[in-house]
């Protein structure tokens, strides 16, 4: 079952896409097993990152892989929140 995976990153800002984007992330993610979507953007509190996955074991193998060790030594933001997908609606 596909899950939507948020995670919130405190303190960043519209830098943080601008980051994603020189590490390559954002493009490498596009073949990542079990990505099947990304939307990410600012809140009042820092910056909130929303991905569905196949499984949120295929997310975590993707952020051991690629995304831990992007990070700053010593960074470890907050665990993820997975939801399981019940529905799905789509432009059609």
């Amino acid at each position: 079952m596909a899950v939507v995976m948020v995670d919130e990153l405190p303190g960043g800002g519209p830098e943080t896409v601008d980051l994603l984007r020189q590490l390559g992330l954002l493009e490498r993610i596009k073949s990542a097993p079990g990505f099947l979507g990304h939307w990410s953007g600012t809140t009042s509190t820092g910056y909130r990152v929303v991905e569905v996955w196949e499984s949120p074991e295929a997310h975590q193998a993707w952020y051991d892989s690629a995304v831990r060790p992007s990070l700053p030594p010593g960074t470890e933001p907050p665990p993820p929140t997975y939801v399981d997908v019940l529905a799905e609606v789509q432009p059609g």
